[in-house]
């Protein structure tokens, strides 16, 4: 950790909690917490137009219906960015609010979930554990049905992360058939689209020679079109979440380049960075596409496929006034279907 970042961590840590309690008797009282057990909270207090005069009031804890704290900029922005770089000033958020995690209006599961997210990004398997249990917390004690669903995708991606691949993928399936709501079925499938990524490389890995075996080619077509179609899912709804979609055609591009199916990445790319520019994976596409050479860059599959339809719908059709001399233009007419007694058929004896 840099210097920058544990002042940041330290200045996190202890600020000031300045917080307004609710308490269940529908009273409020604001002040600065200064101390909190599972017994009691003792909040500092102005005393009126006393110039700098305070007084210190102990609260049970068991009177507390709802705590709402001044959230600085800076620490949306952290809860906002989970990242790797700011696991540390996470987890000191973590330390801070993790107490208030099932209190309503508390900012603590939203900080667990980032924590929990930018343990996950680092790729650490220590980091990942931590990461499960975090989000384990998270979806058991948060007073937020939002915090609660964001930590059970969560919990599900460190499973994958951790080798339990099985598990999370029969528990996102369960999701997904219950459909508890489109923004969960999406993650559910992404979940499911990640278990069958890996299952698909492990196939790859242990098949080189897969197009030589009749046995695993069906296998591998099986498992290809189930990832790309669970990959695709969101972008079906053009519109509803620009990065769920844009997080799926960049696992389909994946897959594409696993494949060596480069024109195909290539336009799966392009569709990234056209239609979600704003996502943060149009910069990935972008990083991808700049590093491939001219030659590559420079064919484009969907414009030789719009040509292709332009071609076809401009040459002329056969119609009844060009038919052929054998055919009849007039469609009152028929053929009979009589057969005739000469010709092509033998004449009985």
């Amino acid at each position: 950790m840099n210097f920058l970042a544990f002042i940041l961590v330290i200045a996190t840590a202890s600020a000031a909690d300045q917080a307004t309690l609710t308490l269940k008797n529908g009273s409020k009282r604001s002040g600065e917490i200064v101390f909190a057990d599972d017994h009691q909270i003792r909040l500092k207090i102005g005393l009126g137009e006393q110039r700098n005069a305070t007084a210190t009031v102990s609260i049970p804890r068991g009177d507390l219906g709802a705590i709402d704290f001044t959230i600085e900029p800076s620490v949306e922005e952290l809860m906002s960015s989970p990242t790797p770089s700011h696991t540390a000033e996470l987890e000191a958020l973590w330390i801070k609010f993790g107490q208030w995690l099932a209190i309503p209006h508390s900012p603590a599961g939203r900080i667990g979930c980032s924590l929990g997210e930018s343990l996950l990004a680092s790729t650490n398997s220590q980091n990942t554990k931590k990461a499960l249990e975090i989000f384990k917390e998270v979806e058991a004690k948060a007073w937020n049905q939002q915090d609660k669903e964001r930590a059970k995708m969560g919990r599900l991606q460190a499973m994958l992360a951790s080798g339990k691949a099985s598990a999370a993928m029969s528990e996102a399936k369960e999701i997904a058939i219950s459909k508890e709501n489109a923004g969960l079925l999406i993650q559910a499938k992404f979940i499911m689209a990640q278990a069958r990524h890996k299952d698909f490389l492990k196939f790859l890995k242990e098949n080189p020679r897969w197009k030589e075996d009749p046995l695993a080619i069906p296998e591998r077509h099986q498992i290809y079109n189930e990832v790309l179609e669970l990959y695709l899912y969101p972008a079906l709804f053009f519109g509803s979440d620009n990065e769920s979609a844009a997080r799926g055609l960049w696992g389909a591009a994946d897959i594409y380049r696993a494949c060596g199916e480069i024109p195909l990445a290539i336009e799966t790319s392009r569709d990234i960075t056209t239609l979600y520019p704003d996502s943060s994976y149009a910069a990935k596409a972008t990083e991808f596409l700049s590093k491939l050479p001219p030659e590559q860059t420079a064919m484009d599959k969907e414009k030789e496929g719009r040509e292709s339809l332009a071609i076809a719908a401009s040459t002329p059709q056969p119609s009844a006034a060009t038919a052929s001399p054998n055919e009849s233009p007039d469609p009152t007419k028929t053929k009979s279907t009589k057969k005739k007694k000469n010709g092509n058929h033998p004449v009985k004896n």
